[in-house]
C-alpha cells in the first residue's frame, strides 16, 4: 500500500469506539484529550468539527451544539422537512426547526400553551449579516453550515429544551454539550441550580427516542454527546449505572498516528511548507521491500514524540524553521530534544572521548574498593557517548541510564552518583538527591508529581517533575528507595518505561536526558517483625561481624543482596514488575575490606590537604602513623560495618579537630604559614603530633 493510501485510511483510535457506541444507541461522554486535533480518514480536525461532520454525513435532521458561553449553535444544510403523517412541514432553517420541535414538545406536555413560543425567538439575520458560516474543518464529509446566535442561555433552560427535542420522534436529533466538565464548580458539591441542570441532562439520556421505522436513520437514537476534558469533574451519578450512556476516552496520538503525521507533513505539499529540510527527504523506495527515506524518518519521528499531542507535533514543524534545525534521517532527535529542553546538542554525546576512556580511573579515585560498580557506570557512559542501545538508540524516550545501587552503608553508593555527575556535567547543580524516607505515606506520590487541581500543594508543583523541567540534564539520586511507599514506586515504573511524568498542572517532564540512581540498604541489617520483634530476614552485616569479613567473598555478598532485593519487591511489597524492570541494573556494592581502609583514609586526608593549601598556602604532610592509627581503630568493634563514613568520622575527631585547635593555639599570624609545611602524625595513644617545618 502506498504512503498516501495509508494516510487516507487512518483515523484516531477513539473514533472507531465512538461510532460503535453510536450504533449501539448510546449517548456518549467523550473525555480526555478533547481539545487537540485528530485524524479522521487522513485529515486533521477538532472534536467538534468531527462530530458535526459525522452527524451531517449520517443525515440527522437537527444537529445542535451547546456550551455555557456561546449558547446554541445549529449545524446542517437547510432543506424542507415533511413530517411523515403530518400536514405541517418542519421549517427548513435548522435553528427554526429546533425551536419548532421545542414548541411542539411544550405543547404536547401542556396543550394550553399551544401556539406560544417556549423560548425567546432567535433574531433572523438581515442582509449583509448572514449567520451561515463554513465550518473550520477539512474534509471528509459534505460541507456543513453553522448558525450561531451568540446568545447566552442558562444550562437549565438549555437542557430543558434539549430534553424536549431529544424525546420526540418526528425528527432525528444529535446534540453536543461542550465544556461538560465546567457545569459544576465542584463535582462533589454543587448548587441547587447546578443540580437541576444536571438532572435535566440525565433526563435527556433516559428519555431520548429511538427513530422509528420508515424514517431516515431508523433504529438510531436521538443522540446526546457530552465533551469533558476531565472525567472526574463530571458527577459520577450522571453516567454510572446508566445503561444509556457510554464513556469514550480520547487519548493522545498513538505511534501510528504520529507516524502518519510525519508521512503527511514532513515534506512540503502544495501551499503547506512542511518541516525545514523536508523537501530533501526522498519518497522513493530503494527496492520494493525496503522503506523510503521518508518512511525511516517517520518511524524515528513517531518513536521520539511519544506522549505529545497533535498540536505539539505541528509546533515541532514551526520549531524546525524558527530554530533552523533541519529534519534528516537519524537526526530527528536534535529537533525533538530542542523542543523539549531548549538545547541543540546532547551534553551526553558531547562527552570528550578521552574523558570517557579515563572514566574508570577517575571514578575509582573517588569510590575506592568497588571496581564492579565503577565498571557498570563506565559501561553506561560509553553507551551514552556512542549512542548504541537495545532500548531504542536515538529514538529512545527512556533515561540514559538506570542503576539500583544496593549494599552496606558507607561504601560509596551516593559518592559514585556524585562522581558521575561531575564527570559528565562538571556542574554540581546537575545532581539532585531525593530522600525517600520522606515518601513513606501513600499520598506522598503527589509530592513527586504534584497535587491535582483543587488539592493542597497544587500551586507548588511536583518536587521531581519541577526539578526535571528546570534542569532536564541531571543525575537523579533516590536515596534509600526501600523506605518509599509502594504507590510512590509505581511512579518510577512509568518513568522507566515511558521516560516521562506529567504533573498535576498537565506539564510533562521528560527523563531521556537523565540518569537515575536508586540506592538501598536492603539486606544489610536484620529485618524484624514490627509487632513481635522476631527476625524475618537476617541481614548480612551481623553475620560478617560474627564470622569475619574474610568468610564472605564478593560473590557471597552479591548473591545475598540480590536475593533480598528480589524478595523485597516481589513478596514484601508486591511489585514484581518493578523488580523485573530493574533486571541487570542491580549493582551490588561490596562490604568494606581492610585493604581499602588506608586508601579511603588518604582520600579524606587529601581533601584536608587541598583546603590547607588553598586557605593558608600551607602544605600538610601526613605521616604513616596516621594510616596505622586508622587501621587500628577500624579493626575495633563494629567500625568496619559502618564503612567509609566511620573512616571519615575517625579522621574528623582524631585529626581535623585537634589540628584546628593546634593551629589556633600555636599560630597567631596565619599569613606566616605561607610556603611552609606541617608534618602531622598520631601517637600510640591516638594523640595528634604536629611539627611545623
Amino acid at each position: 500500500m502506498s504512503v498516501q493510501a495509508q494516510v487516507a485510511r487512518l483515523s484516531s483510535r477513539w473514533i472507531a469506539e465512538f461510532e460503535k457506541q453510536l450504533l449501539r444507541r448510546k449517548h456518549i461522554v467523550l473525555y480526555g484529550n478533547i481539545h487537540d486535533l485528530f485524524l479522521c480518514r487522513g485529515q486533521y480536525q477538532s472534536v467538534n468539527d468531527f462530530l458535526m461532520s459525522m452527524f451531517c454525513d449520517r443525515g440527522f435532521d437537527v444537529i445542535v451544539r451547546y456550551d455555557p458561553i456561546d449558547g446554541f449553535t445549529f449545524v446542517g444544510e437547510n432543506r424542507p422537512r415533511q413530517d411523515r403523517g403530518q400536514q405541517e412541514a418542519l421549517p427548513a432553517d435548522i435553528g427554526d426547526r429546533f425551536r419548532e420541535l421545542v414548541r411542539r414538545g411544550v405543547a404536547e406536555r401542556n396543550p394550553a400553551v399551544m401556539g406560544t413560543q417556549h423560548a425567546d425567538p432567535v433574531p433572523v439575520a438581515g442582509p449583509g449579516n448572514d449567520p451561515l458560516q463554513p465550518p473550520e474543518r477539512r474534509p471528509p464529509g459534505p460541507p456543513a453550515r453553522q448558525q450561531q446566535h451568540h446568545q447566552r442561555v442558562s444550562a437549565e433552560d438549555a437542557f430543558g429544551d434539549l430534553r424536549l427535542v431529544l424525546r420526540q420522534d418526528l425528527a432525528s436529533v444529535a446534540a453536543v454539550v461542550d465544556l461538560g466538565d465546567m457545569l459544576t464548580s465542584d463535582p462533589n458539591r454543587y448548587t441547587g441550580d447546578e443540580r437541576n441542570a444536571l438532572m435535566l441532562l440525565k433526563k435527556c439520556t433516559l428519555e431520548a427516542s429511538v427513530i422509528p421505522a420508515g424514517r431516515p436513520l431508523a433504529g438510531y437514537r436521538n443522540t446526546l454527546v457530552i465533551l469533558a476534558g476531565e472525567l472526574k469533574r463530571v458527577p459520577a451519578w450522571f453516567y454510572m449505572e446508566n445503561p444509556y450512556v457510554s464513556l469514550v476516552h480520547v487519548a493522545r496520538p498513538d505511534k501510528d498516528e504520529r507516524r502518519q503525521f510525519a508521512l503527511q507533513y514532513i515534506r512540503p505539499s502544495g501551499s503547506f511548507g512542511g518541516f525545514l529540510g523536508g523537501n530533501l527527504i526522498s519518497l522513493q523506495r530503494p527496492s520494493p521491500n525496503l522503506p523510503s527515506e521518508l518512511e525511516l524518518v517517520a518511524d524515528e519521528f513517531a518513536d521520539l514524540t511519544d506522549g505529545m499531542q497533535s498540536i505539539d507535533l505541528d509546533a515541532l514543524r514551526t520549531t524546525s524553521h524558527t530554530a533552523n534545525i533541519a529534519v534528516r534521517p537519524k537526526e530527528v532527535r536534535r529537533l525533538v530534544d530542542y523542543f523539549k529542553f531548549g538545547l541543540k546538542e546532547d551534553p551526553w554525546e558531547r562527552l570528550d572521548s578521552g574523558r570517557v576512556k579515563s572514566a574508570r580511573e577517575i571514578l575509582s579515585k573517588r569510590v575506592i574498593g568497588q571496581p564492579l560498580a565503577v565498571d557498570a557506570v563506565v559501561s553506561m557512559l560509553t553507551r551514552a557517548r556512542v549512542g548504541l542501545s537495545l532500548r531504542g538508540g536515538s529514538g529512545s524516550a527512556k533515561p540514559k541510564g538506570m542503576f539500583f545501587f544496593v549494599g552496606p552503608t558507607g561504601v560509596g553508593k551516593t559518592e559514585l552518583a556524585k562522581a558521575l555527575t561531575e564527570l559528565v556535567f562538571s556542574d554540581e547543580k546537575a545532581f539532585a538527591r531525593f530522600d525517600m524516607s520522606e515518601y513513606k505515606e501513600e499520598h506522598a506520590a503527589e509530592k513527586l508529581a504534584g497535587a491535582p487541581p483543587g488539592f493542597v500543594g497544587y500551586d507548588e508543583g511536583g518536587q521531581l517533575t519541577s526539578r526535571v523541567l528546570q534542569q532536564p540534564h541531571s543525575i537523579l539520586l533516590f536515596d534509600e528507595i526501600e523506605k518509599a511507599h509502594p504507590r510512590v514506586l509505581d511512579k518510577f515504573l512509568q518513568i522507566l518505561e515511558d521516560g516521562r511524568l506529567t504533573d498535576g498542572k498537565g506539564q510533562t517532564a521528560y527523563f531521556n536526558q537523565t540518569a537515575i540512581v536508586f540506592t538501598s540498604n536492603i539486606g544489610a541489617s536484620d529485618l524484624a517483625d514490627p509487632t513481635e520483634g522476631t527476625v524475618i530476614r537476617p541481614g548480612i552485616m551481623n553475620r560478617v561481624r560474627e564470622e569475619g569479613a574474610d568468610q564472605f567473598g564478593y560473590e557471597d555478598v552479591a548473591r545475598h543482596f540480590r536475593a533480598e532485593v528480589e524478595w523485597h519487591f516481589t513478596t514484601k511489597i508486591g511489585r514484581a514488575e518493578l523488580f523485573n524492570r530493574l533486571g541487570d541494573n542491580i549493582v551490588v556494592f561490596d562490604i568494606l575490606r581492610p585493604e581499602y581502609v588506608t586508601q579511603i583514609g588518604r582520600k579524606f586526608l587529601g581533601q584536608l590537604e587541598a583546603v590547607s593549601q588553598e586557605k593558608f598556602d600551607l602544605a600538610l604532610r601526613f605521616l604513616p602513623s596516621v594510616d596505622e592509627m586508622l587501621v587500628r581503630e577500624m579493626s575495633k568493634g563494629e567500625n568496619m560495618l559502618l564503612g567509609g563514613r566511620r573512616i571519615g568520622a575517625l579522621l574528623e575527631s582524631l585529626v581535623e579537630r585537634p589540628l584546628n585547635r593546634w593551629l589556633f593555639e600555636n599560630v597567631s599570624d596565619y599569613s606566616s604559614l605561607a610556603g611552609r609545611a606541617l608534618e602531622v602524625g598520631i601517637s600510640a595513644q591516638s594523640l595528634l603530633e604536629v611539627k611545623l617545618v
